[in-house]
């Protein structure tokens, strides 16, 4: 009989489906991360081509003030695709979401300079970067929910940690991606044409993707509901209505990690090159290093909390950030490559916690037929207040105190206010995931 033909629970028990839905699941993750890293990494380049400001200072802001769009329009991508995901299914929102990042991607690789159409070339960049916003808002939701509800039993925390493990290892190849064509190409020609390259090398990584999602199946647990005609008719007004509380505590908890992972995949580059003036070399290469190793620790941790719960793993990652915070900004002010990756390291552990227990942990507050909706919302609104903010906020910090371990008291905080709202959690990791 052939697979497409079974129901999905059926489908879920061959050989190789939960294989591919992984795979699946994490192509889109690395691209969308991709795509984050490449743009960030390139925003100097992208200022220059994209404006007509003859300041480069005022063209560098205005290109991350077009990236911030992208943070502004999470939310609505949470809502669009949440709404979607939990009405029309799971698959179709990944495919969608992973369609509209690529082609977003990929345009942007394609798209004319201010000196080829004038001010048409900033609005054509604000608008892909308000795509690619809306499509993150709306796959990191999604995603989890997908990989959570075709965990085996007992499984929920390691499968779910690969939503983040992919995405890590997606930000370090867009970073070794441009690191790499700025030391082949020079500066002179990646500034002509090379900064299109790590763009359109997007497109495999769509294809890719979009063919492995589009051979997906269902969700069991979303297919039962469709089974029972329980699905519901108006996702974003009951999720509001009756998943306020525990999106509230979502929203406390994601805190600390939404400061602390950007402080590591936002941050800690422009920290090493411009306030502690490293050479190119030694700051890329410790962060790509850090980056891998602390990207790896990520499902170490998923599978911990599946053996001794979610709740306490999560308040050692919150302690362990408000251990590790200051010594952390200490040694990356050391000046050296150990140094710096140390130093990071020691802020990636508490990350990698966060990064490999918090997607079963989100999941696991809300039911299946709200689950989209009620996990996007809270973490697109969260990811767009404190994630987004994270570098202005610990530039601003350094600058103000005139004290390069500054930031380091930012974590500090965000873990204090995250403990508060992780202490009342309820243990999750050791039952059966709500069905409907």
């Amino acid at each position: 009989m052939d697979e497409k033909t079974l129901e999905p629970t059926a489908v879920e028990l061959l050989p190789g489906f939960r294989r591919r839905a992984v795979l699946a699941i994490g192509a889109g993750n690395l691209l969308e991360w991709y795509d984050f890293a490449v743009y960030a990494s390139l925003a100097g380049t992208l200022g220059v081509l994209f404006f007509s400001s003859e300041s480069p200072l005022v063209a560098l802001l205005a290109t991350f003030s077009v990236f911030a769009v992208g943070y502004v329009a999470r939310p609505v991508g949470a809502v669009v695709f949440g709404r979607l995901a939990d009405k029309r299914g799971r698959k179709i929102a990944l495919v969608l979401v992973i369609t509209l990042m690529g082609v977003a991607t990929v345009l942007v690789g394609l798209m004319p300079t201010y000196e080829t159409i004038g001010v048409l070339a900033p609005i054509l960049l604000s608008l892909a970067r308000i795509a690619q916003g809306i499509s993150v808002g709306g796959e990191f939701s999604t995603s989890i929910s997908y990989l959570v509800e075709i965990a085996p039993t007992g499984r929920r925390g390691i499968y779910g940690s690969v939503a983040y493990l992919t995405a890590c290892l997606g930000f370090g190849l867009g970073l070794a991606v441009v690191y790499l064509l700025n030391g082949v190409l020079g500066a002179e020609t990646l500034l002509e044409w090379g900064w299109r390259i790590p763009f359109l090398l997007s497109f495999p990584l769509l294809l890719i993707g979009m063919y492995l999602r589009r051979r997906t199946t269902e969700t069991p647990a979303f297919a039962t509901l469709q089974r029972a005609s329980e699905v519901e008719e108006s996702p974003l007004r009951s999720t509001l209505r009756s998943e306020w509380r525990p999106m509230t505590r979502l929203f406390g908890m994601m805190i600390a990690f939404a400061v602390s992972s950007y402080t590591v995949l936002a941050f800690v580059l422009s920290f090493l090159l411009v306030v502690q003036r490293q050479p190119a070399s030694l700051a890329y290469s410790s962060v790509l290093v850090a980056t891998g190793i602390g990207s790896l620790m990520i499902p170490f941790f998923g599978a911990l909390s599946d053996r001794v719960g979610r709740r306490p793993v999560l308040l050692a990652g919150a302690v362990g950030l408000i251990v590790l915070a200051l010594p952390g900004y200490l040694l990356m002010s050391a000046g050296e490559f150990w140094g710096a990756t140390l130093g990071q390291l020691l802020i990636w552990l508490p990350v990698a916690v966060f990064c490999g227990v918090f997607p079963a942990a989100y999941c696991e507050l809300f039911p299946t037929r709200r689950r989209s909706t009620a996990v996007g919302l809270p973490v697109a609104l969260g990811t767009a207040i404190f994630s987004g903010t994270t570098p202005l906020v610990s530039t601003l910090l350094i600058e103000s105190t005139g004290s390069v371990v500054a930031p380091a008291w930012y974590l500090i905080s965000a873990a204090v206010v995250s403990m508060a709202f992780l202490w009342g959690l309820r243990e999750t990791a050791d039952g059966e995931l709500d069905p409907v």
